[in-house]
């Protein structure tokens, strides 16, 4: 039996959460100002991810929601809590399978 994909995590945005996302977040050099442009980037490293073999999980971040999870951990809303956060909540789907 082969072993399934490993799954990566990747933080995905709706367009119409981006431009508060833009305003939420502390590291905004770390991310294109258009939501096409982010869009572009993402479905790319997708596309290099499962090239690469591995399985990928869109996790969805909202302001609301991701604010509160930085603030209850005292965490800077950056890229180090985006990719703490996706992963967390992918255990927790693998979790739930």
């Amino acid at each position: 039996m082969a072993t399934p994909p490993r799954i990566l995590a990747l933080p995905w945005y709706a367009r119409g959460n981006y431009p508060a996302l833009l305003k939420l977040f502390s590291d905004l050099d770390k991310l294109p100002a258009t939501y096409d442009a982010w869009l572009k980037r993402a479905e790319r490293t997708e596309s290099q991810l499962r090239k690469a073999g591995f399985g990928v999980a869109r996790i969805w971040i909202r302001p609301v929601p991701f604010a509160a999870w930085c603030k209850e951990r005292n965490v800077s809303p950056d890229q180090a809590a985006r990719l703490t956060f996706v992963n967390e909540a992918r255990r927790g789907l693998l979790a739930r399978q």
